[in-house]
């Protein structure tokens, strides 16, 4: 008989005891949380999942030797994780916390998406971000830098109504606003052919521009004469989206999205869909997030 393979368990992956099949949502030196599909969530001993994975083990050689020996076909080897399958969002994912959720993780949307990015100039992934029902995409080498909160990165977030998700760069109020991404983006969105070219982008894609920290910043809507933002009752009209944004920041920082927002219920009947209309919107987005961190995500370094 084949000898059993030690077991290891991984984050993101799914695996199935008698209770049915969890994911590894965290690992904790002896211990790790799983959540089931039903939602719940709890923390357990590695080692006591570990010999349940192994007796499953057991018992799976054992079976598909006696099925072998009446075939004569000899059994191929595998473990007894479970692959994951996204099938969409669920109606129990928008809210504004990640708790007992899934999408975030790699294996879902994250890498669904990471998959359809394009390859030539970056190495993207993704990552869950916090406890927040939000996760990022950026290019792997260009996180590692030590600024990785000022960063510039390609984001999907879901609330009670909506989900979200484009480009965004953070200019760090305790910094002076000084990074590398920011300052790299500010200075190539104040040329006339780039806010034109974001302009046209917007209008054709449904994208909005706010900030995500902050809901009193309001939203900059793309109109064919430039871009305008509700005043009250009326729009104010903006002649040039970084010079309205520079005004702005002189005095506080900004987590500037530049997004599409998707109702509730439209981006529930996408279905696993939704993974590629994230992915496209973030290529055509993806001049952006060169200006902010250059080409291959070596600037700044």
């Amino acid at each position: 008989m084949e000898a059993i393979t030690e077991f290891k368990f991984t984050v993101d992956e799914r695996y199935e005891n008698e209770k049915g099949i969890f994911t590894v949502v965290s690992i904790h030196k002896d211990e790790m949380e799983i959540l089931w599909d039903n939602g719940e969530k709890i923390r357990t001993e590695i080692d006591l999942q570990r010999r349940i994975q192994e007796r499953k083990q057991r018992e799976k050689i054992a079976r598909e030797k006696k099925d072998n020996e009446a075939t004569g076909q000899p059994r191929k080897g595998g473990g007894l994780k479970i692959s994951p399958k996204f099938e969409g969002l669920r109606p129990t994912d928008f809210k504004n916390t990640s708790a007992k959720t899934t999408w975030r993780g790699r294996n879902y949307l994250g890498g669904m998406v990471t998959k359809q990015l394009p390859t030539d100039n970056f190495t993207f992934n993704s990552w869950a971000f916090a406890q927040e029902p939000e996760m990022h995409w950026a290019d792997v080498e260009h996180r590692k830098r030590d600024d990785s909160g000022s960063q510039a990165i390609f984001f999907a977030r879901l609330d009670k109504i909506c989900l979200s998700y484009g480009f965004c760069v953070t200019k760090q109020e305790d910094k002076n606003g000084s990074s590398h991404d920011w300052d790299s983006f500010a200075t190539w969105l104040m040329q006339k052919e780039n806010d034109s070219l974001l302009q046209a982008l917007a209008i054709d894609n449904e994208i909005v521009v706010y900030d995500l920290a902050r809901p009193a910043f309001g939203k900059l809507l793309p109109f064919a004469d430039g871009w305008r933002i509700a005043d009250g009752n009326e729009w104010q009209q903006v002649d040039m989206l970084a010079k309205y944004i520079d005004s702005v920041v002189k005095t506080s920082g900004i987590c500037l999205a530049i997004a599409r927002k998707v109702p509730r219920d439209e981006a529930l009947a996408r279905g696993q869909d939704i993974a590629a209309d994230i992915a496209q919107l973030f290529v055509l987005l993806m001049p952006l997030y060169i200006a902010a961190v250059g080409m291959g995500g070596t600037g700044g370094q």
